[in-house]
């Protein structure tokens, strides 16, 4: 399949994916992001405000410059300062990948024995293994994208106005769809046992995908984050508060539900490449039948 291919693949399932949790009661999944996401409410205040006193103080000094040496200086914290925009947000999206690592393999284990009957008897030694592996993955991420970022930084320096707010916003926006992904596909190929440099290779011959799967849990957060500090802007009349108020719970219920989707349009997919029935590392679910015929002999 080529990019396209998996790009709509990818959205396809995040549509099944939604009625494929109702159908099988699996909603309920959705508890555990939404105790994290309290957590990460009080994180992104706290980013928020830092970012607004260093941006303050760049601002203050920029009056002042008068040397080349300056120049280079204060390029250099603005850049550093859009970097601590754009990486605290994306922090938060991997400190869910990573937090939620757990629940997220348990959920993706379910979605295919349901699919498959493949089963993976519960060892806590691996459910360890798990999190260190989604822990690797995610830093190893963070270090990819932090390069690709700063180097579009470094280039948007060049620019002003509307060309520099694209840079910024957009181009780093894809690295992190691709990124995102690849968290999220690799519960399976773990499942496959592949290593992560295998794991790598997969996803990249698959980017599409990745882009699919990454770029709506990513909008999703995204949004919830930027109409949340819209809404601390905001008026206290009773009408922009009501309508503001609506899309943040809106834009909140997406956000915590993303995640879960996520794992489960993953799941599907992967199922529809390679066909995870074959997984030669799973053992099947035997039915009830089959149980009573093992018990009666």
């Amino acid at each position: 399949m080529n990019f396209f291919e998996l790009l709509v693949l990818g959205y396809k399932n995040y549509w099944k994916g939604v009625r494929f949790l109702i159908r099988h009661k699996l909603y309920w999944f959705v508890i555990f992001p939404v105790v994290l996401f309290l957590g990460i409410y009080w994180l992104g205040n706290f980013f928020h405000t830092l970012e607004k006193e260093i941006s303050a103080g760049i601002t203050h000094s920029a009056s002042g410059i008068s040397t080349l040496n300056e120049m280079t200086w204060f390029t250099a914290k603005m850049i550093f300062m859009d970097s601590l925009y754009v990486i605290f947000t994306k922090f938060a999206l991997y400190i869910v990948v990573v937090l939620l690592s757990p629940v997220l393999s348990i959920l993706s284990e379910k979605t295919e024995e349901i699919l498959t009957q493949n089963v993976y008897p519960f060892r806590f030694m691996q459910l360890v293994h798990d999190v260190q592996r989604g822990l690797k993955i995610a830093l190893r991420n963070i270090l990819w994208e932090y390069f690709f970022i700063v180097l579009v930084l470094g280039l948007a320096s060049f620019f002003d106005g509307t060309v520099r707010a694209v840079l910024i916003f957009s181009i780093p926006m894809l690295f992190g769809f691709y990124f995102y992904g690849f968290s999220f596909l690799d519960y399976i190929n773990e499942r496959r046992r592949l290593n992560i440099q295998q794991s790598v290779y997969f996803v990249s011959k698959h980017r599409g995908l990745a882009m699919a799967i990454g770029s709506i849990y990513s909008i999703f957060f995204l949004s919830y984050h930027a109409v949340l500090h819209k809404f601390s802007n905001l008026g206290t009349d009773t009408a922009s508060q009501l309508l503001w108020g609506t899309v943040l719970v809106i834009t909140f219920l997406l956000a915590v539900i993303a995640p879960i989707i996520a794992i489960t349009s993953a799941t599907l997919s992967m199922h529809e490449l390679v066909d995870l029935s074959k997984n030669q590392y799973a053992s099947k679910k035997q039915n009830d039948s089959a149980k009573s015929a093992g018990q009666g002999s």
